[in-house]
């Protein structure tokens, strides 16, 4: 994903776009930094994402950037 270079630098992130989200959907890429980081993208509805994100012990193992 971070691979392709055309000119302008390094990719900041990676974005899949609006089409085949669903709920409950997880998508994993090779991370930036490379080393065996990842980059992961969650598809949640608004409900689920709520109670994930007031999960302070959840929270407290995520390095969100």
């Amino acid at each position: 994903m971070y691979g392709c270079e055309f000119g302008l630098g390094k990719a900041l992130a990676v974005r899949s776009g609006c089409t085949n989200k669903c709920d409950g959907k997880i998508t994993m890429h090779p991370g930036r930094e490379g080393g065996g980081s990842m980059d992961v993208e969650v598809c949640l509805l608004p409900e689920y994402m709520k109670n994930i994100q007031s999960d302070q012990e959840l929270m407290s193992y995520l390095m969100i950037d």
